[in-house]
């Protein structure tokens, strides 16, 4: 995961989804990686993709890995959907199996 602004690499969750880069100025939302611009706080309380309880801005380290597995399922998803042609689609998910296996992916496509 990386900042949507410079893509410094994050590592460290601390419960806010409302992140902030060390390598630039870029506040971003932990569930969509959207750059929020000067604070994040309120777009992380309205995202779509908000799973906490209440739509709050924190959350424990399993709501967060949730989220990630979540975007990643959409992500992948709309890639296989509209990026490859029918054909390939199987193709490429034999390649890949194996990686989509360790981020217990592999059913998604």
């Amino acid at each position: 995961m990386k900042c949507p602004r410079c893509s410094l690499a994050f590592l460290n969750f601390d419960a806010c989804f409302a992140l902030k880069c060390h390598g630039c100025p870029c506040h971003f939302c932990a569930y969509f990686l959207k750059d929020c611009g000067d604070d994040a706080h309120g777009h992380v309380a309205n995202c779509p993709h908000n799973i906490a309880p209440g739509e709050n801005v924190f959350a424990d380290q399993h709501t967060f890995d949730r989220a990630q597995k979540d975007r990643k399922t959409r992500l992948l998803k709309e890639y296989m959907s509209h990026m490859l042609e029918a054909g390939l689609r199987n193709d490429v998910k034999q390649a890949l199996l194996r990686e989509l296996r360790d981020l217990g992916l592999e059913n998604v496509i």
